[in-house]
């Protein structure tokens, strides 16, 4: 068995390269950890068989497939923030205070549309 540890912003990541059963070569194995200040360890991911259980020819190749698969999960995990830096300067002011900048311009009025009454007798 072999095994690696991470830490990637709040997360710690195990991965771990397992001799397969059945077959020669390795299983990839990954453990996701959420940590958060002053609170225990929050498990967010765990699979003991990644790939379906597809047998890595190398305990390196098992460890490598691990860890692309735990930075696309933290990734998931992670809110999305917006490209800030490309925003007008009021949309960058309303964000930073956390409001709504609000429409620019009102909605383009209808042209040629006709409200009528419908009566069903």
């Amino acid at each position: 068995m072999h095994f690696m540890e991470r830490d990637e912003g709040e997360y710690r990541i195990y991965t771990g390269a397992i001799e397969a059963p059945r077959s020669e070569g390795y299983l990839a194995a990954l453990v996701v950890q959420h940590l958060r200040d002053g609170m225990p360890a929050e498990e967010v991911f765990r699979d003991e068989a990644l790939c379906a259980g597809y047998g890595w020819p190398t305990a390196d190749a098992a460890l490598a497939f691990a860890m692309r698969k735990a930075q696309g999960v933290t990734r998931a995990k992670q809110p999305s923030r917006p490209a800030v830096g490309a925003l007008p300067e009021e949309a960058k002011v309303a964000y930073a205070a956390g409001t709504s900048v609000g429409r620019r311009r009102p909605p383009p009025a209808r042209v040629g549309v006709r409200v009528t009454e419908l009566r069903v007798g």
